[in-house]
């Protein structure tokens, strides 16, 4: 495919360069999200089992 240059608008390859780079962006912040923080206590670890229960 042939990128044709406008002189009227955007340059095909300038949008092409931003949507590369909004990617890269999308894809580190979601990395980053996923890995978390570890130091943050999750919520499930609050609940603790009883260890003596009686009917």
């Amino acid at each position: 495919m042939r990128w044709k240059i406008s002189h009227g608008g955007h340059d095909p390859r300038q949008i092409d360069l931003l949507a590369a780079l909004a990617l890269v962006i999308v894809i580190i912040a979601a990395f980053r999200f996923v890995e978390g923080n570890p130091d943050q206590p999750s919520p499930s670890a609050l609940i603790v089992p009883s260890q003596s229960v009686r009917w």
